[in-house]
């Protein structure tokens, strides 16, 4: 091959990836402006909350139930982080109880790992799986929670606007929605309702929504209920046109995912693919798989092999993942 073939390669492969780049870059940057806005003002909430020592109604409640020392542990500083993690999930697990769940799974599967492959990297790697697939689960439950709260919540907005014309205080309503609605929705607003009543102020109990469940469509709603209270205005009428952006929003997210499905579906076909020809490979020539498990430089080819495929469905995960 001459170097005159192998610069026009080079350059075709350039040409490849900025083209990519230019594809991708104003898919992703909505998302990063977004996620950029809603870290800003949940920084601005944490500090908030820790500057006033504030503890949710939920969480004071669930603290009461344990004894002096295993609230000292539920209290510490890890464990409040999986506690919040927990509670964002919808679990109704103890953040101590989940740890030492994580904790002896791990002995267990690294022990084993030991006594079958005898290798460093693979106690390594069974010490890490459940603590990453944990991780990944509760990640999973929180936003299949919070993508139902927001399907719920043009309903609840609705219910508060016919409250608030018939005459019932925001608060009342506030109460109407948690006792009409289903969970997540209903417990969320419950949660708000018992803060309003504790507190006496329904800024601090709407922000603490904001901070459970941060979405573009609660920041909206709360926003709103703010502006209202500080500056006036007809509230009725902007929950009725909040309505209405947050539904033409939720049809134009389920008419992305209609389009994006084929996308969605390739990412599959291409993590579930190498699965496949293996088991194809162990039913018609069983040598060769054989040969991959039981040799020592086929164990290495199957750990890097994983690897890869770990990076590859990060990679194609990122790719077919469009967030409005």
């Amino acid at each position: 091959m001459t170097s005159n073939t192998l610069i026009f390669l080079a350059l075709v492969g350039l040409a490849v990836v900025f083209l990519s780049l230019a594809m991708f870059v104003p898919v992703t940057q909505p998302k990063l402006n977004r996620s950029a806005l809603l870290k800003r003002r949940l920084a601005a909430l944490e500090v908030e909350n820790r500057a006033q020592q504030q503890v949710s109604i939920y969480r004071t409640k669930r603290l009461d139930a344990l004894s002096p020392l295993l609230r000292r542990l539920e209290t510490s500083g890890l464990l409040e982080r999986v506690a919040f993690a927990l509670e964002l999930a919808g679990s109704r697990l103890y953040a101590y109880q989940l740890v030492l769940l994580v904790v002896v799974v791990s002995l267990l599967l690294a022990v084993l790992s030991w006594w079958l492959w005898h290798g460093w990297f693979m106690v390594l790697m069974a010490l890490l799986l459940p603590a990453l697939a944990v991780h990944f689960k509760l990640k999973r439950n929180y936003y299949q929670r919070l993508s139902l709260y927001e399907q719920q919540l043009p309903e609840a907005l609705d219910i508060m606007k016919r409250g608030l014309q018939a005459g019932y205080s925001f608060a009342d309503t506030i109460k109407l929605i948690s006792e009409q609605m289903p969970n997540p929705l209903g417990r969320e607003f419950a949660l708000v309702f018992a803060d309003i009543n504790y507190r006496k102020d329904i800024r601090k109990a709407m922000t603490g929504l904001l901070e459970r469940v941060p979405s573009v469509s609660n920041m909206a709603l709360i926003s709103a209920v703010q502006v209202q209270r500080e500056t006036g205005g007809n509230l009725v009428e902007n929950i009725d046109k909040l309505t209405v952006i947050i539904r033409d929003r939720f049809k134009f997210n389920r008419q992305l995912k209609t389009l994006s499905a084929e996308g969605r579906m390739s990412g599959w076909i291409l993590v579930l693919l190498p699965f496949a020809l293996f088991a194809v490979m162990y039913v018609t020539t069983p040598d060769y798989i054989t040969e991959l498990v039981t040799t020592k430089e086929g164990r290495q080819l199957l750990i890097y092999g994983g690897i890869a495929m770990m990076l590859g469905i990060w990679w194609i995960s990122h790719i077919i993942k469009i967030e409005v």
